[in-house]
């Protein structure tokens, strides 16, 4: 049911690597709403969370974020984050019980490693995260599998209308996906990424206010 077996960090010690290098940031506790207004800004979220995923793909626990709704965002994304081919398409993480708005015919795809034809719907409202060829490499979340997750597809969602979000690995080409905060900072400081949200915390780049 899970493939979160890696390490996880308390937010006790992630406040302490950000104090210990003065990084500003905002405690929050609804993290979830918090990070879906920043996704409704288009802003790019780093997003650290629970334990690491074992495997291949980023399951929303080391994942970069972005709004499916604009389709100039997953070139943004190569262009600002991951300096890869343009012709690689991004998962769209969504809610398991919406899938059937975004895929035709799905059958469970949890893993991000099968892809679906998509209905009009997605072609229109996510174009993001549809290839050329019109399919898609779909994430359905449960929220008893990942619930923070789970809550802030579900609140962008209530913002937005579409129960998707943009997915792709917490890492750059040619690096491995971030294991722990330190990496997750530096990968947030040397890329174009907007926001970086681990645990509860919320640091942003000079000038995207809060």
């Amino acid at each position: 049911d899970s493939l979160y077996k890696g390490p996880e960090f308390p937010d006790e010690r992630i406040k302490k690597i950000l104090d210990d290098r003065q990084i500003p940031y905002e405690y929050c506790e609804n993290v979830e709403q918090k990070t879906a207004e920043l996704l409704m800004k288009n802003y790019v979220v780093g997003w650290f969370q629970g334990r690491m995923e074992s495997g291949p793909r980023a399951l929303g626990n080391r994942s970069i974020l972005m709004s499916p709704l604009r389709e100039e965002n997953r070139d943004i994304i190569n262009r600002k984050i991951k300096y890869r081919e343009t012709f690689r398409p991004f998962c769209p993480s969504m809610l398991y019980e919406k899938a059937r708005d975004y895929l035709v015919n799905p059958r469970d795809a949890f893993y991000m490693v099968t892809t679906s034809d998509v209905t009009e719907r997605a072609k229109q409202g996510i174009p993001a995260v549809v290839h050329v060829d019109k399919t898609a490499r779909p994430q359905m979340v449960r929220r008893e599998v990942n619930p923070r997750y789970y809550d802030l597809i579900r609140a962008f969602g209530d913002l937005s209308g579409e129960y998707v979000l943009l997915n792709t690995s917490f890492n750059i080409k040619g690096e491995p996906i971030v294991c722990t905060p330190r990496e997750a900072i530096k990968c947030f400081f040397d890329t174009g990424m907007d926001a970086l949200v681990m645990g509860r915390f919320v640091v942003l780049k000079p000038g995207k206010g809060t």
